[in-house]
This record gives structure tokens, C-alpha cells and sequence, in this order.
């Protein structure tokens, strides 16, 4: 499912180094609204934004600055997209813009540009930001796919506790304002997708809790504990001296392949491999507001994976490893390259995290693909300088 993040209306304090953040964190899109600024404070905004970042920005107002920053995304809300040729919509679209715009009203959607990429519908939900600004939908509500013209972006009074609605309604997304901006804002898991990633191992002379220790006392802040062939009983009291470490480095704490674990000892986090429990099925033991993360080796399971709703997508191997069993085929950055490419051509974005006997030298190669980040294990575990190494790459991945 798409998660689209909206800028506050307003400019507000350190604006630009928190959008950077959130970007750096995984989000994926943001659009740029801001209603009654200028276009001099708008100037000043996307001047301070990194760089890297415009190919991921919408912008709403002042289309005029999208040439200046290279910004290839134009959200046009209902009165300009109404005071706009249709022949303007459709020559930018040619010229390489991907076009979004906004509606209030289901019944619109039959009246839409086919050059639009997607719209805004809403309020699904009382909106956070405007006060009495009320729902148009109900909870029974459910979008038809023969009223789909294009795809559709839930948007209005969305948090934490209700976006699980979001997809059952058959929405294709949800964008997300006032729960981002407010102080729930860290409850949106979607944003905080680590881009390095520690997956524990267990060795002859090392078990999995000694090997988060050296990670955690290294930098990383992503934790996964995977534990395979031991009762559950016993991965239950690895998982809680796990949590107990990682929250004193506060760091995050992904279980494999054990939900019942995960609730047990209130993780950030549960990772499902392709021949574990299905992540509906596991949605069901942890709740909605617990990021899943799903393996996957092939195109397909990488499209499985987004309909089943993960957060995430461990994709591997990328080369072989010796620190998991039945391994599937070999993907090397030629799958990764062809792999995100079928994902760009479907206009599909999920963080992929590349995974399986990466070493930090196939890290900037790896990232050039589109990938967002990396998981590692022995390669960090057998480093004569850890903390040096986890750095380098971290400025890397930034």
C-alpha cells in the first residue's frame, strides 16, 4: 500500500531538517503543501531540503519552481486542476511530470484527466488538522474497482489507529498529515525503515545475544533476532535479554518468524521469511500498529509481499552466505537492477532492504540499483573494527 506524507500547512520551526529525517528514515513521498505561503518562503524551504530527495517531493502550489529544483512530481488541487486545459495536463505528462491532483466526492473520479497518476479522496476519517472538517465515507465503506479511473489515495484524520482500515476499504493508499506533524507522529512506523540493518547470528564462539551486544555498542539501531530451530519458549527469553539491550542503546528489536514472541515482549517489529505464517494471519497476533517485514527472492514475491501489506521487503540473496540454510537462487545487483526497475515500470514503492553475504564494500553499488538499504550479519561480526566500519557505512546509506 502507498504512504504519502503531507507537509504541515504552515512553515514551522527546523522544517527542512525534519523532512530531510524523515526521508533519511524511508519515507518515500512527501507532498509540499503549504496553501498560503509565497513563492519567496517556498524558495527558501526546497533550497534547504537535500538535494537528493526532489525526485521524491510533490509540489502544490507554485509550480513554476519545479524546473529550478528539478522536481518532477505536480499536485494540482481541485481549483487549479478545474482552471487547467486538459491539453496542459496532458503535455505534461508527456514532458515527464507525474501528475496527482484531489477530489472530494467519489463521483468525481469518472470526471478525471487520464493523465493524473493518482488522486487525494477525503476525509475518509474527521480530519486531525481542520476542526469540524468531517468524514464523507463510512467504516462499511468500500471502493469499487470499476469506479478506479486511476488509483486512489485515502487521505484525512489517518493515524495509527485506524489506517488498517485504509486497505479494507480497497483504497491504494494513504496520505498522512496531522498524525506526522503532531506529537503521535513516531507511531507511524512506515516512516522509520532503517537503512542498516543487524540480523543477530549465533556461532561456535558467539551466541545471539553477544552478537547484538557488538552491534549495538557498534551504532547499528536496527536489530533482527533470528533464531532458527529452538522452541519457542526458548526464543521467548533470548527476545526479552534482547529487548533489555536494545532498549538501553534505544534501538529496535525485529523478531523473526515468532509473533507470538513479539507481542509477548512488545518489539518494534516482526520479519516473516516466504515459508512462515502469512502476514495477514500474523496482523492478527500483533495488531495493526506493528511493522512487518516479508522476504522475498523473485518479482513475484516481491509483488506477494506489497499485496500482503508489509512494511518492508528483505530481498535476497545477494550473494551467497553461510549464515542461512536453504538458500534461494542468487540475485547479484543485476536482479536488484531488474527487480526495481519492474517495480518502477509499475509505479510500485515498498523499502527493499538488500540481504545475504553483502560486504560493506557492495554497499554503494547496491544502493545505485534504488535499493534503500542493507542487512547485515557476519560481515560486521567478523570486522577487526566495527564501530569504524558501521560509521562508514552509515555516512554511506545516509
Amino acid at each position: 500500500m502507498k504512504l504519502i506524507a503531507i507537509s504541515h500547512p504552515e512553515f514551522i520551526l527546523n522544517e527542512a531538517e525534519r523532512i530531510n529525517a524523515l526521508f533519511r528514515d524511508g519515507l518515500l513521498r512527501l507532498h509540499l503543501r503549504k496553501p498560503g505561503g509565497d513563492i519567496a518562503d517556498l524558495n527558501r524551504l526546497l533550497g534547504k531540503i537535500d538535494p537528493e530527495f526532489y525526485p521524491k517531493i510533490a509540489l502544490h502550489h507554485h509550480h513554476e519552481l519545479a524546473a529550478q529544483y528539478g522536481l518532477t512530481r505536480l499536485h494540482f488541487p481541485e481549483k487549479l486542476r478545474n482552471d487547467t486545459p486538459e491539453t496542459m495536463f496532458q503535455k505534461l505528462k508527456n514532458a515527464g511530470f507525474q501528475l496527482s491532483t484531489s477530489i472530494h466526492d467519489i463521483e468525481q473520479l469518472s470526471e478525471l484527466s487520464s493523465a493524473f497518476d493518482y488522486t487525494f479522496l477525503g476525509p475518509v476519517f474527521d480530519s486531525i488538522t481542520k476542526k469540524g472538517y468531517q468524514r464523507i465515507v463510512n467504516d462499511d465503506f468500500c471502493l469499487k474497482e470499476d469506479q478506479k479511473t486511476i488509483k486512489v489515495i485515502a487521505i484525512g484524520g489517518i493515524n495509527h489507529s485506524n489506517i488498517h482500515k485504509i486497505k479494507q476499504m480497497n483504497f491504494d493508499g494513504a496520505a498522512v498529515l496531522g498524525a506526522i506533524w503532531n506529537s503521535e507522529a513516531s507511531d507511524f512506523q512506515f516512516l522509520k525503515i532503517h537503512k542498516l540493518q543487524f540480523i543477530s547470528n549465533q556461532t561456535a564462539g558467539l551466541s545471539h545475544l553477544e552478537s547484538i551486544k557488538l552491534a549495538l555498542t557498534a551504532g547499528c539501531r536496527w536489530i533482527q533476532l533470528r533464531v532458527k530451530n529452538q522452541p519457542e519458549n526458548e526464543v521467548l527469553e533470548i527476545a526479552i535479554a534482547a529487548k533489555e539491550l536494545c532498549d538501553s542503546y534505544a534501538a529496535r528489536l525485529i523478531i523473526n518468524d515468532f509473533p507470538h514472541v513479539v507481542k509477548a515482549v512488545n518489539a518494534y517489529g516482526l520479519h516473516l521469511g516466504l515459508n512462515d505464517m502469512q502476514i495477514s494471519e500474523a496482523r492478527e497476533i500483533v495488531g495493526y500498529n506493528m511493522i512487518i517485514g516479508g522476504t522475498a527472492n523473485t518479482f513475484e514475491d516481491v509483488l506477494l509481499r506489497i499485496n500482503e501489506g508489509a512494511d518492508y521487503i528483505g530481498l535476497g540473496p545477494f550473494r551467497f552466505t553461510t549464515t542461512k540454510q536453504n538458500l534461494s537462487p542468487i540475485l547479484g545487483l543485476d536482479g536488484y537492477r531488474v527487480l526495481m526497475q519492474k517495480l518502477s515500470e509499475q509505479k510500485l514503492s515498498i523499502p527493499i532492504i538488500a540481504i545475504g553475504g553483502i560486504l560493506p564494500d557492495d554497499v554503494a553499488e547496491i544502493l545505485a540499483t534504488g535499493i534503500h538499504g542493507v542487512a547485515m550479519s557476519s560481515a560486521l561480526i567478523q570486522s577487526k573494527e566495527t564501530k569504524e566500519t558501521v560509521q562508514k557505512l552509515e555516512e554511506i546509506l545516509c
